[in-house]
């Protein structure tokens, strides 16, 4: 296990999960989808369970393009979306989901110590299906500020080792020298496989949603929150 503190310079976080709570809203957010489209009582009841179930095994196998399964769940209560309608749901979706999102305890407390410490902060996460949306969740965060680069995954980067790899060489840095910060199993196993020098940290960030975090891993370290880092770096 990696101890040595006091050479990581750049800390590398993925958004949903770490920095910010944006599962904990789902069920509102696909209740307001359901009104919207008209669905009430009980229907309106297991849409929210249809679409959050689905959410789950869409999440779990890394598709975040609601365009490929929304219709087939809308279709399955009944509801028929062209293009156009579906666009627009598919935004409304984003935009409530990024306004019911919340920062999670002691994040920016955390950052700002990490700044003050001069630590190179980088956002490193997947894409949410829309090009540039991701990127427009962290700014409405209000998070944006404390990051010397915001990279998505299969937008400015084809996976994490790539962007990892941009960043040794971007910063001259060494891969024992980068702490690479977690919600999910998949991106710390992915970086451990391919990358063992890089220090993982992995946040036990419970959801409503459940699949995708049920893999094993073995990050250095395992914290309940984002506050808790500072006890690392300590």
């Amino acid at each position: 296990m990696s101890t040595n503190n006091g050479k990581w310079k750049v800390f590398v976080f993925d958004f949903d999960g770490v920095l910010v709570d944006s599962y904990s809203c789902l069920p509102s957010v696909y209740d307001y989808i359901a009104q919207y489209v008209g669905l009430e009582g009980k229907l309106r009841k297991k849409f929210i369970e249809k679409a959050i179930r689905l959410e789950d095994e869409q999440d779990a196998l890394g598709n975040y393009e609601k365009r490929t399964w929304w219709p087939i769940l809308f279709r399955e209560f009944g509801i028929s979306i062209d293009e156009s309608k579906l666009n627009q749901l598919i935004e409304i979706f984003w935009n409530k989901r990024a306004e019911q999102s919340k920062i999670i305890e002691n994040c920016e407390n955390i950052l700002k110590l990490l700044k003050k410490k001069g630590k190179i902060l980088i956002i490193m996460a997947g894409n949410d299906g829309i090009v540039g949306m991701k990127k427009r969740r962290i700014e409405k965060s209000g998070l944006a500020h404390f990051f010397d680069e915001i990279f998505v995954v299969g937008e400015d980067i084809k996976d994490r080792i790539e962007g990892i790899n941009l960043i040794i060489r971007k910063y001259n840095v060494s891969p024992n020298q980068i702490v690479v910060i977690d919600d999910k199993p998949s991106p710390i196993n992915e970086i451990n496989r391919k990358m063992k020098d890089i220090t993982t940290v992995k946040i036990e960030f419970k959801s409503v949603l459940k699949l995708a975090w049920s893999d094993e891993c073995k990050p250095n370290f395992r914290i309940k929150k984002i506050g808790e880092l500072w006890e690392i770096i300590k």
